[in-house]
């Protein structure tokens, strides 16, 4: 397992999601409509505004947070719920992740919200957490949708309509969710330690619930906790991006101020976790590849002033270029990997490390390196330097997540969990203000054996013990707090195609690349830089694409004039970022930074570029990393299904920069590469002779070309370029079946190549009959037979992949179920396959396809970043934009006839090829 630092929603996200939907019906629960109808809406009365953020509330007792942004053209809605698994009572742990997905079963007056959500292509999702849970969805800003979606979420906070039967339902979907993080070291290590570490306090528990609790709990006992908990008074909803705001306002008051306040208040939890006594292990054995060690210690609330230490503490121990354990342990080649982060919690917070070693790895060294970093702080203290590159990484942080409005709405979500949203500008300025010493007692308080769980029991005659401070009163701690300015709105102008063929600029430099210039004023003055330089031939590049893959990330590991602590450090102090990657057959670079320090960034970047030393220690680093990566896909079914697809259609000879590997063939491939090798290659393929480049930001188009151009002049050569085409062996009807012992997650992949490219007639005929057919979890067809009806799989779906350039695509299918249900799922797709050929698709279901096509590009090109990308794509196969205009022209045009017929061409008329891997044999010997 490669680990990455995560932040608190990714976090949130990845181990609690839950997510579920489909048409349903009323149920004989008491509608609060007719009782809302009774009730006059009530005014929104504003509180404050921070930092561009509206604050209002409603007499309901309902926060409403608004902040508007008319540059971004899409819309945000979030509703946060202060109800986690924090607040589940004994037997009802899982309750609050299980309600989530039940919410999507629709309400009294909105009872098919899934295929609403696809029509109007929206984003959609929820999370559940320890202190909360949140629904949002995100689209191309239109009023139509913001009404739809604003009466949606106020009609499901007091009118959901889930039935037990559907409860029933759902419960082989959530059992599968159960399952995916059973099968992942990683997950099952911190969920054990959680519940270690926490005696009394729910913050122990795991969101998922357990399992006997999930499936035993009786159907009212939900229903009860729905009505405790869903209410205006425990919820804020906030509403981010383009939207009027007065028609907003009015909109809230009518749908949401209509709703009564319950007569009983919200109910005070009072569970307070002891004060640990002693260090507490924890052991799991279970089938995996590699070793991993965890420490946890106790932190207090992260509305406490010790958190903003604590989260500087985090960088200057976990940050993967300057950190202290990759300096002792990674690069050291104790460990493969190695992170260290905190979950900023309500009641007091996790303060955790993880270290990952290789294949043969002692893990009591592994501990006992550890320990002697997170312990021993007393006597190797923290320095100013290492506080000065935490903050300045910070500041960089949150300046560039401050320009992303809809992003901020979305992680306010965790803030108003802890209490007030505005906490979120007040850790951030009590981070700039946190002293050496502050970071140095939280670090010498909270990091002691006592305050551990991973170790064993040592009886101790004088117990040190950390004391974990009770939270601030946020009334108190918040009441003059102003915040900042708001950071500078773009300009409000979208990115259609014929806004972006006014502005657009394109120059050709003598090289051969192609410059695409797109001014235009961002928010925080961002300018967005995208590259794509192709170079070489596959009988050039043959036996060197491992090599070639190093090569991008190694640029930044130092050269002649730079350490690689000191470009990170620079990078920091320009608020910038550079992005620098190599496969067989290209550089790509992206650059993302501001009008202010943009020539800094593209100077900086020319001396990034100019003369890599390619360090032999930093290799080694990069190297253990990737064979630790390669060596945790034994065991793992969705790398084994993937890797048994990949070599059974693989259509390249052996050396081939395309070629399949084994895993060993891989590592072995790794562990050849050497330093002395990476300098030539990088003078040979790194090459602007057929280069793409797009900007996108308020720039003087001749100006940054100009800039660009003298940068990268110098790699400039003859060496040669020709594309390397895309192809699959034409195979069809092949069953590949692996076994992965332990597993409780079993994965499947269908892939059959089709010949198919983007510019083919019969391509926007087939996209909708595979969008129809796979396209979303929840109302496609295998999505409502295989997830929402019968319950097999958390994760399914389907689809087709193809380019305008090769004449080849692929379709593709895939899901993952417990193992006795595959053979269940591949019936079920070969069933709706066989449903298509005899009764077609219905006229409702293309049209909501179609509409669902359009909304979901609208939303997609919102983001420079995408228009960016379009622009470096547009120039390399030599397409005019307005081929995406004329696309939805055709696609509007299309009839139910030519989209069943694709499908029956392209899909129905191929014998499915099936990839699995999973516990099967296990499955066999129960039966």
């Amino acid at each position: 397992m490669k680990f990455l630092k995560p932040t608190l929603l990714s976090l949130s996200v990845s181990i609690a999601l839950g997510l579920s939907g489909c048409a349903t019906n009323a149920d004989s629960t008491t509608s609060a409509t007719a009782q809302n109808e009774q009730v006059q809406s009530s005014p929104l009365t504003y509180v404050r505004t921070v930092e561009g953020i509206e604050e209002y509330t409603l007499e309901n007792g309902l926060k409403v947070l608004l902040y508007p942004d008319a540059s971004q053209p899409k819309t945000l809605v979030n509703v946060t719920y202060r109800v986690g698994s924090l607040h589940e009572n004994y037997g009802e742990t899982g309750m609050a992740h299980l309600l989530e997905h039940m919410l999507f079963k629709g309400s009294t007056n909105y009872q098919n919200i899934d295929k609403e959500f696809k029509k109007r292509g929206m984003g959609k999702n929820a999370s559940t957490w320890l202190d909360r849970t949140n629904y949002f969805e995100t689209f191309d800003a239109n009023e139509d949708s913001l009404e739809w979606s604003i009466g949606m979420e106020a009609d499901r906070m007091v009118n959901a309509t889930f039935t037990e039967e559907q409860l029933k339902s759902e419960m082989t979907v959530v059992r599968n969710e159960m399952e995916r993080g059973e099968t992942s070291p990683f997950r099952m290590l911190m969920g054990r330690m959680s519940s270690m570490a926490f005696l009394w306090h729910n913050y122990g528990k795991s969101t998922i619930g357990a399992r006997s609790d999930v499936e035993n709990f009786p159907f009212p006992r939900l229903r009860e906790f729905y009505k405790k908990h869903y209410r205006p008074d425990n919820a804020v909803l906030t509403i981010a991006g383009r939207f009027d705001k007065e028609k907003t306002m009015a909109l809230i008051e009518q749908k949401f101020g209509s709703i009564q306040k319950p007569e009983q208040p919200m109910q005070a939890l009072y569970t307070v976790e002891p004060t640990q006594d002693g260090e507490r292990s924890v052991n799991i054995r279970r089938v995996g590849d590699l070793p991993i060690v965890g420490l946890s210690y106790h932190a207090p609330s992260g509305l406490h002033q010790d958190s903003a230490a604590l989260t500087l503490l985090t960088d200057i121990l976990g940050d993967n270029t300057r950190g202290r354990l990759q300096k002792a342990l990674v690069e050291t080649g104790v460990a493969t990997s190695a992170m260290n982060f905190m979950f900023n919690l309500k009641d007091s917070s996790q303060y955790l490390f993880f270290v990952e070693g290789n294949k043969d790895s002692d893990i009591n060294e592994l501990e006992t390196k550890l320990l002697a970093i997170t312990e021993s702080l007393k006597d190797n203290p923290i320095t100013q330097e290492e506080l000065d590159l935490a903050k300045a990484k910070n500041a960089r942080q949150a300046e560039q997540t401050m320009r992303n409005v809809t992003g901020v709405g979305m992680a306010l979500s965790e803030y108003i969990a802890m209490g007030d949203y505005r906490h979120v500008f007040y850790s951030r300025d009590q981070i700039a203000e946190t002293t050496l010493e502050q970071v140095q007692a939280a670090a010498d308080a909270y990091l002691i054996r006592s305050n551990r769980t991973t170790g064993r029991f040592i009886p101790t005659e004088k117990p040190v013990r950390a004391e974990i401070p009770q939270a601030p009163d946020l009334t108190e701690l918040l009441k003059d707090y102003k915040g900042k300015e708001v950071v500078a709105a773009g300009e409000v102008f979208d990115n259609t195609v014929p806004n972006i063929k006014s502005r657009l600029e394109t120059i050709k430099w003598q090289e051969g690349t192609e410059v695409s210039i797109y001014p235009k004023k961002l928010r925080g003055g961002q300018v967005i830089i995208s590259m794509h330089f192709p170079s070489g031939t596959a009988d050039a590049l043959a036996g060197n694409a491992t090599a070639i893959g190093f090569i991008g990330a190694m640029v930044q590991k130092g050269n002649e004039k730079y350490s690689k602590e000191d470009i990170a450090n620079k990078l920091d102090q320009l608020k910038s970022s550079i992005s620098v990657s190599t496969s067989a057959g290209s550089t790509d670079v992206s650059i993302n930074t501001d009008e202010e320090n943009l020539d800094e960034t593209i100077k900086f970047f020319g001396e990034i570029m100019a003369t890599p030393t390619f360090p032999e220690k930093e290799l080694e680093v990069m190297k253990r990393g990737s064979i630790a990566n390669i060596e945790q896909q034994r065991n793992d079914p969705s790398s084994i299904a993937v890797n048994s697809f990949k070599k059974s259609l693989n259509n390249y000879p052996k050396g081939h920069p395309l070629a399949y590997y084994t895993l060993d063939e891989r590592i072995a491939n790794v562990k050849a590469v050497s330093s002395s090798e990476l300098a030539p290659l990088y003078k040979s393929f790194t090459n602007i002779n057929n280069g793409h480049v797009a900007v996108v930001g308020d720039v003087n188009a001749k100006e940054i070309s100009q800039q660009l151009h003298a940068t990268l002049v110098s790699f400039s050569n003859d060496t040669e370029y020709v594309r390397m085409a895309k192809t699959m062996k034409p195979e069809q009807g092949l069953v590949v079946s692996t076994e992965t012992p332990d597993k409780a997650n079993a994965s499947l992949y269908l892939i059959n190549p089709i010949n198919m490219k983007v510019t083919h007639p019969d391509y926007l005929a087939l996209a909708m009959a595979s969008k129809i057919f796979g396209g979303d979890a929840f109302t496609s067809r295998v999505g409502a037979r295989i997830r929402v009806k019968e319950g097999y799989s958390y994760s399914v779906g389907a689809g087709i992949s193809a380019n305008t350039l090769d004449e080849q695509g692929m379709f593709w299918g895939m899901a993952i179920s417990a193992p006795e249900n595959m053979d269940n799922v591949i019936a079920a797709f070969k069933e709706e396959i066989q449903k298509v050929v005899d009764d077609g698709f219905t006229a409702e279901e293309l049209e909501q396809a179609v509409e669902g096509y359009i909304s979901d590009r609208n939303r997609q090109w919102a983001a420079n970043s995408t228009i960016a990308s379009l622009l470096v794509k547009a120039t390399k196969i030599d397409q005019d934009l307005s081929f995406y205009d004329e696309q939805i022209v055709a696609l509007k045009k299309l009839t139910l006839e030519q989209v069943n017929d694709a499908f029956v061409k392209y899909i129905a008329a191929q014998q499915l090829n099936v990839f699995k891997a999973g516990d099967f044999a296990k499955v066999a010997d129960q039966t």
